[in-house]
């Protein structure tokens, strides 16, 4: 035998004891935190340093009742996976293999393992579907969109859903008792900072969020907002590493209590929001509604029987890029559109090029008061209205609004005698 060559009985105890360390999710990573090699366990996240291998060994050695006189320490780490962090991918292998690099991630999506094969749900489970939802049109939408986060994780819709409802209707139910469990990566948030912060994980590893009853953000958190809930990719940022881009599956459910938790644009697209929920009778029958349903989730094979009823529920016509406006969604649009719109509405129709100070001389003579002056620029770009900075020959530049104005109408509308530059 070669010097450092290894006995075959040797060699046989620490192969076997290298698949031992790969079955419970070990690996070896490499990354910007550390200029070591350390042990990563892709089960639960714990990053180890490699004086660990030699303590646990002693322990599987003596569980096995096992020797090993050479405890070759390099040999059994080459034996293991090799990663540099992790990634959120869907439907990806546990060993995630970027394409361009060729670099290794250990993938930290998990999907739920039904132990049989039913999918006979309870009809308590379908009552209460009915309950949310009573339209047959709009049940059908909402389930098919829960449906898809089952059998499309790795598809990411452009539209999310807006649930408005009485206080104990069940919307919290649903996430916490029954999608949670199924699709293991949710959360539940409270405010819109949580999700839009600079260090928020929200988008990297989440399928499914739970925007809970949010106060109203200012008008820049839903400009954000519309970003966030459209595009694919998005920035994100962890505290001490490099921020970047990364793929974004999350589906967000905003439920609220108020009639109109968000101003929407007439053209929006981004929420699809049904009938508001409310109770078949009074919130005390609707709790005891609930408790039945939980007391049969709480059976063995029941939340499998729901897995698989929504891995079969039929995906035919929806389209997850695009959604009509329902009926509801509609009415928060006309609810949206606050005084200072309509009043916008009519004074520019006579007022097509006009300083910040016109316009709240107008509030000002109609006793309106001046709006919040970071939401009044927002008001007039959804009206199409533009700004930019005119010099005339004797002063400085000043902020006009117009909409697609030549330089010759701003005259004409200011003065006969100068000359302006942009």
């Amino acid at each position: 035998m070669q010097k450092n060559e290894l006995s075959p009985t040797n060699k046989a105890t620490l192969i076997e004891y290298s698949k031992s360390l790969k079955e419970r999710g070990f690996c070896k990573i490499d990354n910007s935190s550390s200029n070591t090699t350390q042990l990563y366990n892709c089960f639960n996240g714990t990053t180890l340093p490699l004086s660990y291998i030699n303590n646990d060994m002693t322990d599987w050695l003596r569980s096995n009742d096992k020797v090993c006189d050479e405890r070759n320490l390099p040999y059994i780490i080459s034996t293991l996976p090799h990663v540099i962090g992790t990634k959120f991918v869907p439907k990806g292998l546990p060993i995630y293999k970027e394409p361009k690099t060729g670099c290794n991630f250990v993938n930290t999506y998990k999907s739920y393992e039904p132990s049989i094969d039913s999918k006979q749900v309870s009809p308590l489970f379908l009552e209460y579907l009915i309950r949310l939802i009573p339209d047959d049109a709009e049940r059908h939408i909402f389930v098919q969109w829960i449906a898809h986060t089952f059998q499309q994780p790795n598809e990411r819709p452009s539209w999310h859903i807006l649930l408005i409802s009485d206080v104990g209707t069940g919307k919290g139910f649903l996430i916490e008792s029954i999608l949670h469990p199924l699709l293991h990566h949710t959360s539940v948030v409270n405010s819109f900072q949580k999700v839009l912060g600079q260090f928020s994980t929200i988008l990297e590893d989440n399928l499914l969020v739970l925007l809970d009853d949010p106060a109203a953000g200012s008008d820049d958190t839903q400009t954000k907002l519309k970003s966030m809930l459209s595009e694919e990719r998005a920035y994100t940022e962890r505290k001490g590493l490099q921020g970047g881009m990364t793929n974004t599956y999350t589906r967000f459910i905003l439920a609220s209590n108020d009639s109109r938790p968000l101003r929407l644009d007439a053209n929006e697209r981004r929420w699809w929001s049904p009938a508001p929920l409310v109770h078949r009778f009074n919130k005390e029958e609707t709790q005891s509604f609930i408790k039945e349903l939980a007391d049969w989730l709480a059976l063995d094979g029941s939340l499998d029987k729901v897995y698989n009823w929504f891995m079969d529920y039929s995906l035919d016509g929806f389209n997850p890029k695009y959604i009509a406006q329902s009926e509801n969604l509609l009415q928060m649009i006309g609810l949206s559109e606050n005084i200072y719109t309509k009043f916008l509405k009519e004074w520019t129709i006579d007022n097509k090029v006009f300083t910040t100070k016109d316009v709240n001389n107008a509030f000002d003579s109609e006793a309106l008061g001046k709006p919040n002056p970071h939401q009044l620029p927002h008001l007039l770009r959804e009206l199409g209205f533009e700004n930019k900075k005119v010099r005339f020959d004797t002063g400085p530049k000043s902020v006009y609004y117009q909409i697609g104005m030549e330089l010759y109408e701003v005259k004409q509308r200011y003065s006969d005698h100068v000359t302006a530059t942009f």
